[in-house]
């Protein structure tokens, strides 16, 4: 297409959105249209994220090629964070330079900590990236974990590569301490639905102290990390990810397989660089719509049928369950009635401060947490019934890799496109979110409120949309119990990717490494071979029931009085103890409420929330 033909032919604006929504940038004849526009308005209708794509100074730096060797230390390190000592599969580490700020042409350069496992087999196809989700979750303790799994599901001729994304791990990981905020609120009880957990009335905790503390913790955060709180931001993650496909020296298309956060993430890096596109999963997904304006409203949609599919397992096992044994249940809505019992005071205390609120969401997040995998159900039973009889010292949290304390608040919040200057402009929203799920969405959203009040926006935030057609179709994966993202969220992110599949599967837990199938497996990896596509409404059955699961991941010791030979951990599930032959759960890391670095209404609170709990 001839550059003057277009500039005469196409208004200034029809050319911005064509070269947006077609091709994002990447063609000859978009960059000659805007070598041709001269005009200071004209450059200042193109979104920024095409104009960095298209300005030379800020086009893509290819940077120096990836040298990984091997790094011993910190492959033990990972390893003794399990007791005892996990035999995980070992890794090599590289840096890659990358500009610190994109929107900075003379930029100075940020080292991004690489980690890679070789394929297993041969002949090596090439390298897929990987993102484990948080945002927060860091590259080397999750890819050693998941590797087995990971090579099961894409193929074992694929090299694994993750890296610390910006703000995690050793990459300017993002800090800050809220432990000294507090303040106070007088909200009113609300009443529950049969078979539904007690529930408070978020709408008056909010207006009466919630708003005002989220503020608080926006400014406290803006002093503590202004310097590098803009530079976090996912849309420069996505421009790291293509240095890191550019410096692999392969055929220059992203192959990748993101995980929650990851399928945000993996939204991104489409909708920027449609053309490079080799092949995309995207399993477990969060919205890209309500990720991008930071509301997340549906992600608590499938929490209650996950947490209804652990009560009725345990209902099942029986005496191999430690909850069962304690209560000794008729029906499943035994159990609920129980945990109300338990839930009722917090909910008291709850309506009558904040940090009442904090310590009451502090449970349910740890119900939520827990069911991310339900290998690792069995030990969370022993921990609720340790929380009914008081006759268990306060878990242990998990040894978290990095510094990053409240990673996963940072970085989304600094992607938001929503921002609210009042509660009432906020309270439609905060509406919305508490109708998805009577059980845990007075727990769930409290964390994004400070989004909307976040006074670091990352330096390039992405404003487009996610319609956009790529040189390979995107692959979406999603079970239909998931407690953070729900299959809706991957029916409507593939809406927008023209020419995309769902691969739906009955799962429980968090992804399809939560609930394995050999059945998504090999769709998984015929189309990283050739990409293929399943056919519309493809569906997949997990390869064990929950009833065998929970007797495979019955940890050693356990005897049919649910005693053990460990104390529980609370962030995994995982125990101190003997541990079973199983893959050891990986840090959990996409909470609403937090991450695997925390959160800031999750991590300040959490122990002292357990201590309290059983003292």
């Amino acid at each position: 297409m001839d550059a003057a033909h277009l500039v005469t032919n196409i208004e200034r604006r029809r050319t911005a959105k064509y070269c947006q929504q077609q091709l994002w940038g990447q063609n000859v004849g978009c960059r000659l249209v805007f070598r041709h526009m001269t005009v200071a308005s004209q450059l200042r209708d193109l979104p920024l994220s095409i104009k960095l794509n298209l300005l030379p100074g800020f086009a893509l730096r290819v940077g120096a090629a990836i040298n990984f060797t091997p790094c011993p230390e910190l492959n033990a390190a990972i390893a003794a964070n399990f007791s005892p000592a996990a035999a995980l599969p070992t890794f090599d580490c590289a840096t890659l330079p990358v500009p610190l700020d994109y929107t900075d042409d003379s930029s100075p350069s940020l080292d991004l900590s690489l980690f890679r496992i070789n394929a297993t087999q041969q002949p090596v196809l090439g390298s897929v990236l990987m993102n484990f989700g948080g945002p927060g979750g860091t590259a080397p303790d999750n890819l050693a974990v998941l590797a087995e799994k990971a090579h099961s599901v894409i193929g074992p001729e694929w090299n694994l590569i993750s890296w610390d994304p910006r703000g995690t791990g050793f990459t300017i990981p993002f800090q800050c301490d809220v432990s000294e905020l507090g303040s106070t609120a007088t909200p009113s009880n609300s009443k529950r639905s049969l078979g539904e957990l007690v529930n408070v009335n978020i709408t008056d905790i909010f207006s009466n102290g919630g708003w005002d503390y989220a503020g608080q913790n926006a400014d406290l955060c803006y002093a503590q990390a202004n310097k590098t709180g803009s530079l976090i931001g996912t849309a420069f993650v996505a421009r790291d990810m293509m240095h890191i496909v550019d410096a692999l020296g392969e055929d220059g298309l992203l192959r990748y397989y993101g995980w929650s956060y990851g399928t945000a993430l993996g939204a991104y890096v489409v909708a920027m660089f449609p053309d490079r596109i080799g092949r995309i999963v995207l399993d477990a997904n969060v919205n890209p719509h309500t990720y991008q304006d930071g509301t997340y409203i549906t992600t608590t949609a499938d929490l209650k049928p996950d947490f209804d599919g652990f009560l009725q397992t345990c209902f099942e096992a029986k005496d191999d369950c430690a909850l069962y044994t304690l209560l000794q249940p008729n029906t499943t809505e035994d159990f609920i009635t129980a945990l109300n019992e338990a839930l009722a005071p917090l909910a008291k205390n709850a309506t009558e401060s904040i940090q009442g609120y904090l310590t009451y969401i502090g449970l349910k997040a740890t119900i939520q947490q827990n069911l991310y995998f339900p290998s690792g159900w069995p030990k969370f039973a022993q921990t609720l019934a340790a929380v009914f009889t008081g006759s268990s010292p306060a878990p242990k949290p998990a040894v978290q890799y990095g510094v990053a304390e409240n990673a996963v608040v940072g970085i989304r919040a600094s992607d938001a496109t929503f921002h609210a200057n009042s509660s009432d402009e906020y309270l439609p929203t905060l509406r919305a979110q508490q109708a998805v799920s009577p059980s845990f969405s007075d727990a769930m959203y409290v964390s994004f409120w400070v989004s909307a009040q976040w006074k670091m926006p990352a330096k390039e935030r992405y404003w487009g949309d996610f319609h956009v057609k790529t040189k390979t179709p995107v692959l979406f994966i999603n079970g239909q119990h998931d407690p953070v993202t729900p299959l809706e969220n991957a029916y409507n992110a593939s809406a927008s990717f023209e020419g995309s599949a769902v691969l739906s599967h009955s799962g429980y837990g968090h992804g399809l490494f939560a609930s394995p199938s050999q059945c998504a497996a090999d769709y998984v990896q015929a189309y990283f071979k050739n990409a293929t596509l399943p056919p519309n409404g493809t569906h997949c059955e997990p390869d064990l029931t929950l009833l065998q699961m929970w007797v495979q991941s019955l940890p050693a010791g356990v005897a049919t009085n649910g005693t053990t030979n460990g104390t529980a951990n609370a962030t995994t599930g995982n125990g101190n103890g003997s541990q079973s032959s199983s893959t050891p759960v990986p840090y959990a890391n996409d909470a609403p409420g937090h991450g695997a670095t925390g959160s800031f209404l999750y991590m300040v609170v959490m122990l002292g929330l357990m201590l309290q709990m059983l003292a």
